[in-house]
């Protein structure tokens, strides 16, 4: 019940982002079929990419006719390449969920693996310079790092490729960047997290079990601050796909960011509305993972829901 509830309050969160991206066309300053023929165009020619595009049908229909699009791949077509939109996407997707599920593990395990660190060293020159460098990696625009990466890897070291999605390697210095800022955001809440419980009842409770402090901090401590983490992770994840634009650029990736700067310089209108409509799909469906997971690792939100 607790996964139908949220699926059944996503849906208009859905339909209102789907209304929102098919009138973005009309919000265009000017004529978006002149802008695709471009300036030197016929208005014969203008007028037959408005019929391809539907602009000279009524409202309602065009937007029942893209909905269709999301069900029937032959409605949805990009207008420069003639090709499915979803094949367009399918192709260039698994390279954007690479970098973005490889830099969230990668940040996950930094981030906690530090924020432990910090908790039971405290006060040390170790937690000094695991604060200094999370505060960097907070503060650190991904694109300064990016480069800043290309060209020591790259350029100076000659150990990883610049750009490009040939091989493994190529998504190193990627996953790499974009894993900082969760790292960093994972490792001081971590530290925080661990630090408001050390001192529980019931840690001591399992100290007095016998429990060596690094169990009593992996299987008691650990669990109750990652309830948080979890939350975080979910928005880290969000942002690590819609600044995807970013990092893909700045990498040469062919993903669905790189997808979307080509589709907006070219005016592929079907291409931009349904990569977005896609985008916020998968924040639904990240939400919904996250709000599982905090289901699965706090005892009272599944007592609270078996209440209702």
């Amino acid at each position: 019940m607790f996964v139908l509830n949220r699926l059944a309050a996503a849906l208009p969160t859905l339909f209102i982002v789907s209304l929102l991206v098919f009138w973005f066309v009309d919000l265009i300053p000017g004529d978006p079929a002149r802008i695709l023929a471009g300036p030197m165009a016929s208005q014969d020619e203008v007028e037959v990419i408005r019929d391809r595009m539907g602009l000279n049908e009524p409202g309602p229909q065009r937007y029942l006719h893209f909905v269709g699009g999301l069900f029937d791949p032959d409605i949805a077509v990009s207008l420069r390449t003639g090709r499915p939109v979803a094949t367009e996407i399918s192709e260039r997707l698994p390279n954007t969920l690479i970098i973005a599920i490889g830099g969230l593990a990668l940040g996950v395990i930094l981030g906690t693996t530090t924020g432990i660190i910090c908790a039971l060293r405290q006060g040390t020159w170790v937690d000094t310079v695991i604060t200094i460098l999370t505060l960097g990696g907070i503060s650190m625009p991904i694109y300064w790092l990016g480069l800043l990466c290309i060209w020591l890897f790259a350029v100076h070291l000659g150990w990883l490729p610049a750009a490009g999605a040939e091989s493994w390697r190529h998504f190193v210095l990627p996953i790499l960047a974009v894993a900082t800022r969760p790292a960093a955001t994972f490792s001081r809440l971590v530290t925080a997290s661990l630090l408001e419980v050390m001192g529980r009842d019931y840690l001591d409770t399992a100290r007095s079990k016998g429990l060596t402090e690094a169990q009593v901090i992996l299987r008691h401590a650990l669990r109750n601050s990652l309830v948080a983490a979890v939350s975080v992770a979910g928005v880290q994840f969000g942002a690590m796909l819609g600044g995807s634009v970013i990092t893909e650029t700045v990498f040469g990736i062919p993903g669905i960011g790189r997808l979307l700067v080509d589709a907006v310089s070219r005016a592929d209108y079907p291409v931009i509305q349904y990569s977005i409509l896609m985008f916020a799909f998968f924040f639904v469906v990240i939400n919904l993972v996250t709000d599982l997971i905090t289901l699965w690792l706090d005892p009272r939100m599944r007592q609270n829901v078996r209440a209702r």
